[in-house]
């Protein structure tokens, strides 16, 4: 369907754009932009390519530098992202850049911040891993994580399943090269030394140094259909 060849992102960021959800709803702004069942503006759990130096969004919209400027890192890597709900009975504070996130049932379209309220039948995984959530407090505007978990709880966005993501979290002490794989918690993840052997599915590997913030430019690796 042509007009879905590109997402539908509200705010014209990926980090931004969370969509309200809606028992009944029919339309919903942008002005004339199609509805999807309960008000979301995407097909619910469909994945996009998103391609650097698209004519549709600015790169810079996708891999954001601490100065604002364009972050070369990144430059030739395309992103893949899923349009999902989120929806977290603990409702867990939001950590200030992208994190893990697990898919809640089999449906793939909700993903939840908590281990044990995932796949499979609530009880969590370390497969299943969905990808990394980029709505976090710092990219919402908000100073601590409660005051956006508010914001998103129950409603749509974007996750990254697939392809560079800068300045994403990872397991403390991780290094250059090691894999990150789920893990109990909250945002969580555990990781397996460069050259180890993994326990289960590797959903990242990490491509810097890890920042005193505890983030590391990662490529993202949870998506098995692309």
């Amino acid at each position: 369907m042509i007009q879905y060849e590109f997402p539908v992102v509200s705010t014209g960021n990926l980090y931004t754009a969370i969509d309200t959800y809606a028992s009944t709803v029919s339309t919903q702004p942008p002005t004339n932009t199609p509805s999807w069942p309960n008000g979301a503006l995407n097909p619910i759990g469909a994945a996009f390519l998103i391609a650097p130096g698209s004519s549709l969004y600015s790169p810079a919209q996708y891999y954001p530098s601490a100065s604002g400027s364009l972050n070369s890192n990144g430059w030739g890597a395309p992103l893949i992202v899923r349009y999902v709900r989120y929806k977290s009975t603990t409702a867990s504070a939001l950590l200030a850049y992208p994190a893990p996130v697990y898919w809640t049932d089999e449906t793939f379209t909700t993903v939840t911040g908590t281990f044990s309220e995932g796949l499979p039948a609530g009880t969590g995984n370390l497969n299943s891993l969905a990808g990394w959530l980029l709505p976090n407090y710092t990219s919402l505007g908000q100073t601590a994580g409660a005051a956006a978990t508010t914001l998103l709880n129950g409603n749509f966005c974007f996750i990254a399943t697939k392809g560079f993501v800068p300045a994403a979290i990872v397991t403390a002490g991780s290094a250059v090269g090691d894999q990150q794989y789920g893990v109990s918690g909250n945002f969580a993840c555990q990781k397996v030394s460069s050259g180890g052997s993994m326990i289960s599915q590797r959903n990242a590997i990490t491509l810097t140094a890890i920042a005193t913030n505890g983030t590391s430019d990662i490529w993202v690796n949870c998506d098995p259909t692309f």
